[in-house]
């Protein structure tokens, strides 16, 4: 297979593999606002003043800091089933493989917070203000790891970009194209990271030179 015929094909299966890295975005973007919630929520319980709640924020954190969230996927797929009706109601909720794949991610996501954010509210008490709102550009940067974990979805069945890559390998019908398919994967991942990090880059900067100011 030569240049021009790999050429045209990633180009005529790309807006295939786009909408597959959108669902790469949403996933990371839900498990990001799930995550940030309940990291809030245990900061909450960490800084309260009664001992117990205090350690049930300090163990909750242990456990999504050190769960994997690749296995965590799979407990996820076999406890959560496709749709669940509410009690005393017709309401059904339906939990797709893409919600699973976020909210095992959200857990990674829950335990920096809880981390991080107790440690700049602390600064910030302390009057350590940069180094408190060091804790914006770092959550960012955890987005992008967040970002490329992602493509872990595609093992429990989420038509995300590195599933649609399989696709596109098996209809080609030959296993050459399999390298540049792959490549023209991670050519994708590199430059939305790459943008998001130089946004934050340029946002931190930003940040530092006002509080300096």
């Amino acid at each position: 297979m030569g240049w021009i015929e790999i050429t045209r094909n990633l180009l005529e299966w790309t807006p295939f593999l786009a909408i597959g890295f959108m669902w790469n975005i949403l996933i990371s973007v839900l498990a990001l606002g799930i995550g940030a919630a309940c990291g809030g929520l245990l900061v909450l319980l960490r800084l309260s003043r009664h001992r117990k709640r205090a350690l049930a924020g300090a163990s909750l954190t242990e456990f999504m800091r050190n769960v994997p969230t690749f296995v965590f996927q799979f407990y996820l797929v076999f406890m959560l089933p496709e749709s669940l009706i509410l009690p005393f109601s017709t309401i059904s909720l339906s939990f797709p493989s893409w919600l699973k794949a976020a909210l095992a991610l959200a857990l990674a996501v829950a335990g920096f917070v809880s981390d991080n954010l107790l440690s700049a509210i602390q600064a910030w008490r302390n009057e350590r203000f940069q180094d408190a709102l060091l804790f914006i550009p770092n959550l960012c940067n955890f987005f992008v790891i967040i970002i490329m974990a992602s493509s872990t979805a595609s093992v429990i069945g989420v038509s995300e970009l590195v599933s649609r890559c399989n696709t596109v390998i098996n209809a080609s019908g030959t296993t050459q194209i399999m390298l540049w398919v792959y490549l023209y994967a991670m050519i994708w991942f590199f430059l939305f990271c790459y943008m998001v990090t130089a946004a934050i880059n340029k946002f931190s900067s930003g940040m530092l030179r006002r509080i300096s100011i």
